[in-house]
């Protein structure tokens, strides 16, 4: 593999934290598997449904931040499982902190695959809201 990797994983969440959807669509292979819980729609295939969650994300969140704190590669330099110290925090003024670990797969130099693990549940209003959008998503075909 031609591409240093660590430093690939580094420049795409910090796209991510600059809110920079161009920047970290270019990250992304055209057929990426998106999947994460914090989303309305949780496992997005191809740039196009991951472009609207994205999206969705950017308007939501205020500001992302994340912190490593392991990361780890296969031997032929495909693979990354990194552990972050996460913070997001809303528009409204709440402030959310917890870990995740994003299993990510790489295809012709680009993130096939990009799956975050948190150690919760969507619990509270969180987990209403969430349940609410998901709905709305539904009805609407998103």
């Amino acid at each position: 593999m031609s591409i240093n990797l660590s430093k690939l994983v580094r420049d795409h969440f910090n796209a991510v934290e600059k809110k920079d959807l161009e920047v970290v669509l270019g990250f992304y292979h055209p057929d990426i598997n998106f999947i994460d819980p914090h989303y309305p729609k949780v496992n997005m295939k191809g740039k196009n449904e991951v472009i609207k969650g994205l999206t969705w994300s950017f308007k939501t969140v205020k500001s992302f931040s994340f912190s490593t704190i392991n990361y780890f590669e296969n031997e032929d330099g495909t693979n990354v499982s990194v552990e972050y110290d996460s913070t997001i925090k809303l528009f409204n003024g709440k402030s959310f902190q917890f870990r995740q670990v994003f299993i990510i797969e790489m295809k012709n130099d680009k993130i096939s695959r990009l799956q975050a693990y948190e150690t919760y549940g969507p619990h509270g209003m969180h987990k209403i809201m969430l349940l609410v959008t998901r709905i709305i998503h539904k009805i609407i075909r998103y």
